[in-house]
């Protein structure tokens, strides 16, 4: 009988371990979704910020290539009026 008993006390602190196991294995899988959880929120937030930047970027690129054609535009304008400051010393020059 005394086996018997040994052996039921062997089997019940086994089962009082796995007991404690089973509790911090369960511990640790709730704070590691809760990790996944955080994880997955910074994702979120990071790719919306990725969207801003490449929105921004976006409209950074249409800008500079509207001022490149305005100072295209501005550089023509200017070189008529060179030559027409050249045709009119070349005829106030011609006509003295």
């Amino acid at each position: 009988m005394d086996a018997v008993l040994e052996r039921l006390q062997e089997l019940e602190s086994k089962v009082r371990e796995a007991l404690k196991e089973l509790t911090q294995v369960r511990s640790e899988r709730e704070a590691l979704r809760e990790q996944v959880q955080s994880l997955k929120q910074e994702l979120r937030s990071r790719d919306q910020e990725l969207t801003g930047f490449r929105a921004e970027r976006e409209k950074e690129d249409g800008e500079a290539q509207r001022l490149r054609k305005e100072r295209e535009e501005i550089r023509t304008r200017v070189e008529g009026l060179l030559a027409e400051v050249a045709r009119l010393e070349a005829k106030v020059e011609g006509g003295s």
